[in-house]
């Protein structure tokens, strides 16, 4: 475990260190390739009549379960398709990453998106981790995904490159959130993939830390241009720390996470917003949010602390009888949206 832990703090991914090519095809789709490979559309099955999509005029409002193979493994994934889908018109695409031993399935559940999107207009992916408790590759966590060295976000960007092939996604309007684990990859992909993804949405998780005390400290490498992004983060969240630290979950297995702190100063000064944010704090006190603005046209830092919140997304259901209640003071997917539909890449 622990060789195979150490390889994984030293990966050679499509996502960082490989050429990426890019191009925007007709009808704004989104066409994504790496190491000059074009991605495969992925497999489309209607949830409704199991009845299966091979062009795009076979892609109506609805729910689909997907599959495409990415580096010899099969990847599976949720698509949600609102009713405003033409088949012409480009559309905004949200991905949400679920958490650590969650799937697809909880995440189109528990957090309101698909009813976010029939109501605003955009498609919303809900992707698989890897492993029989499936989990994503956040480079000191977690489970499978980590001591496999998973190229979460190479999977990510043939993805999306293949639903362009069968959707009309604006380019300029490509959203990434998660949940705990799926945060930590959506930190990554805001770093790694700050050229695809217009923005990210961060809820309960950090940009790095330690395996355990016996590793080295890891965390997102900066990006190469500003991307703005919304952090959600509870004071009583256990499994990740507000504070940073030893995580409090059984099953952390010593995991050490930076802190929502060390979170924001990274990207204040990747970012190169203002120093100082403008506080907004609700009545009863426990909803704080924090903006430090861009400098620049892009890059906005936001910062809502839920006070008083366990590991559990703001506005949401409760994955399993034994989580953290969720906030019912403000939803996260509501906020989240806001930010997300005002920034758009340029």
């Amino acid at each position: 475990m622990d060789t195979m832990r150490r390889q994984a703090l030293r990966p050679n991914r499509c996502g960082r260190r490989a050429r990426h090519v890019f191009a925007v095809a007709a009808l704004g789709i989104l066409v994504a390739a790496c190491n000059s490979q074009l991605p495969v559309a992925p497999q489309l099955i209607n949830q409704a009549d199991s009845s299966a999509v091979s062009r795009p005029s076979d892609v109506r409002a609805g729910d689909y379960n997907g599959a495409v193979e990415f580096q010899g493994v099969q990847r599976t994934f949720i698509l949600h398709v609102p009713p405003n889908h033409d088949g012409r018109t480009a559309l905004p695409l949200v991905v949400m990453l679920h958490g650590g031993f969650g799937s697809a399935v909880n995440a189109a559940r528990d957090y309101g998106w698909p009813a976010k999107a029939d109501a605003e207009g955009f498609y919303a992916l809900f992707p698989d981790g890897l492993g029989t408790v499936q989990t994503w590759n956040a480079e000191h966590c977690c489970g499978f995904a980590l001591d496999n060295n998973v190229d979460d976000v190479g999977f990510l960007r043939a993805l999306i490159g293949g639903l362009g092939r069968l959707l009309p996604i604006d380019s300029k309007r490509v959203f990434a959130t998660g949940m705990s684990n799926g945060a930590m990859l959506s930190y990554r992909l805001g770093a790694e993939a700050s050229d695809l993804f217009a923005a990210i949405a961060p809820v309960e998780g950090t940009i790095g830390g330690q395996v355990d005390a016996r590793f080295p400290v890891v965390q997102i490498p900066t990006p190469k241009g500003p991307i703005p992004l919304i952090i959600f983060h509870g004071t009583a969240d256990m499994s990740v720390l507000y504070s940073g630290g030893p995580s409090q979950s059984p099953v952390s297995e010593g995991r050490i996470d930076l802190s929502v702190a060390e979170a924001v100063q990274f990207w204040i000064s990747a970012n190169q917003t203002a120093t100082t944010p403008v506080t907004d704090t609700s009545a009863s006190g426990n909803v704080i949010k924090d903006t430090y603005a861009a400098m620049g046209t892009r890059g906005d830092v936001v910062l809502y602390t839920i006070v008083g919140q366990g590991h559990a997304w703001a506005g949401g259901l409760k994955p399993f009888p034994a989580a953290d209640p969720p906030s019912t003071e403000i939803s996260a997917t509501d906020a989240i949206w806001e930010f997300f539909k005002n920034h758009a890449m340029p």
